[in-house]
């Protein structure tokens, strides 16, 4: 079987936006583009578990476990993980009212020979018990993928944007904080981070990211673009997609890339950021998400 990271393409392009707001603003803004990087183990939820597989593969592990939601791109990549590798794996999935057809997310998984165990929500939040119930014989990844593993992978996206240009920011969609734990972890980097909250009340995050690199971290968290909370839309963000999609060609979900985009036109648009400020937005895929627009 092939390696699995060999399927996946990276680096990964940066892309120059040239849009009449930063012409104005006197600022340069590039995308880098995970999502191209696969049509199943593509952005972010790949990088997380590069290393996450390493570390099983190296134990001697056959069996991977881990956890999420019915529409989590986290799932989808474990599907893929299961699709193109050696790996048995088993999502233990929130919500015992569920079953395979009830999205298209698990029933890919489904499809790919994903084991998937639905839980009581109450039993769902004790995953202690759940690892000891059904996963004694498993490499135990966590929810969305972060954990110190995860962080070696994201943090190699940094080194290949630093080939092209040396950034003021780097911007990212924010879930668990994996991803920006990952951004902080880099070494060389020293321009400055920024996480885009796509759940409501997200401040709890800058703590996340305080666990996941066991200190204190200095990042800038925008917690006002959730448009409503985690994977709520409005008919405003909607349009958005539709436009940047149109004019610009970039594709975009309502969870979390739609949010990051439309945050950073709006801080661009309200003198955020100084001029000749070079600016990189994370485009970390998860694509299979997309409403259509």
């Amino acid at each position: 079987m092939i390696k699995i990271e060999d399927l996946v393409q990276l680096p990964t392009p940066l892309q120059k936006w040239s849009h009449p707001l930063f012409i104005e603003k006197s600022v340069n803004v590039y995308v880098k583009r995970d999502d191209l990087s696969h049509p199943i183990l593509s952005g972010n939820k790949f990088r997380k578990l590069k290393y996450n597989l390493r570390a099983a593969k190296s134990k001697g592990f056959e069996s991977l476990l881990s956890f999420g939601g019915a529409f989590s791109n986290h799932l989808y990549a474990m599907a893929g993980v299961c699709k193109y590798s050696d790996f048995k794996v088993k999502m233990l999935i929130r919500g015992d009212e569920l079953n395979p057809d009830s999205s298209s997310t698990l029933a890919f998984a489904n499809e790919c020979g994903v084991e998937l165990i639905f839980v009581d929500r109450k039993s769902y939040r004790d995953k202690a018990d759940l690892v000891q119930k059904y996963g004694s014989d498993s490499f135990i990844i966590p929810e969305g993928g972060s954990n110190k593993n995860a962080l070696l992978g994201v943090s190699e996206l940094v080194d290949e944007i630093m080939v092209d240009i040396e950034p003021n920011y780097i911007i990212a969609a924010m879930g668990t904080g994996g991803t920006v734990a990952g951004l902080l972890s880099n070494e060389i980097y020293d321009g400055k981070i920024i996480g885009v909250s796509s759940l409501k009340g997200g401040s709890f995050l800058k703590g996340e990211v305080d666990l996941l690199l066991d200190k204190s971290s200095d990042f800038d968290l925008w917690v006002d673009y959730s448009f409503g909370g985690y994977a709520k839309h409005t008919d405003e963000l909607l349009r958005f997609i539709a436009n940047i999609e149109q004019e610009y060609e970039f594709p975009l979900e309502h969870v979390y890339t739609a949010k990051l985009f439309f945050a950073v036109l709006d801080k661009v648009k309200n003198d955020y950021f100084p001029i000749d400020s070079q600016i990189v937005i994370y485009h970390s895929g998860g694509l299979q998400g997309k409403i259509k627009v």
